[in-house]
């Protein structure tokens, strides 16, 4: 199992300008329709992060793997990835619904940014293997992905207890992260996997 903290990500303040007007947000109503105001309020909101994440390898024989990517006997990393309580409390009294949504669509790009550069960590234990990696698959993860929805049938069911399971056999407290309720502590976390893919089949 690896534990890192507080480290760097990049702040793709654009991603987030792009994500809000497909979302159709009134950023001139708020003053951020410019390039130049999204940065800064991203990177205001940035300046609150303290990401941190454990993940360890899981072989496909393991159980918890098969539940987690059933169709597919290979390996995978698993993880959870918190962006902090100080981002969290940062977001907590938005001013309007506006700043709302805004707030969460930097969340989403915050934290898939997050872990992507689990990714890479992750990627230098695959490769001498023969594997690359896959996209993630998130498991519980608030803000949900923005992503295309799967098949019903391409995705297991992940029931709380799997989650629990998972927090619990990760050590999450480690980070300072719980589950309860359906929900994590602190807000904006995500359980996730990156399946490991040979490179001939990740070519397919």
């Amino acid at each position: 199992m690896r534990k890192v903290k507080k480290f760097k990500i990049q702040v793709y303040a654009y991603e987030v300008l792009r994500k809000a007007r497909k979302h159709k947000l009134d950023l001139a109503g708020a003053g951020l329709a410019e390039e130049q105001a999204m940065r800064e309020y991203a990177s205001a909101l940035a300046a609150a992060l303290e990401p941190a994440v454990v993940f360890e390898y899981l072989p496909q024989e393991d159980a918890a793997a098969a539940r987690i990517n059933p169709d597919a006997a290979a390996p995978l990393t698993v993880g959870i990835l918190t962006l902090g309580r100080t981002f969290e409390e940062k977001l907590s009294n938005p001013p309007d619904d506006t700043h709302k949504r805004l707030n969460r669509i930097a969340a989403q790009v915050f934290l898939q940014t997050a872990i992507g550069v689990t990714a890479g960590l992750a990627l230098r234990e695959a490769e001498p293997e023969g594997f690359e990696l896959g996209e993630p698959l998130y498991i519980s993860s608030c803000p949900e992905p923005d992503a295309p929805p799967r098949e019903t049938t391409d995705v297991p069911l992940y029931e709380g207890e799997l989650v629990k399971e998972l927090c619990a056999r990760l050590e999450a407290e480690k980070i300072g992260v719980s589950f309860d309720t359906g929900a994590f502590t602190p807000k904006y976390s995500a359980l996730f996997a990156l399946p490991w893919l040979t490179k001939k089949k990740k070519k397919n």
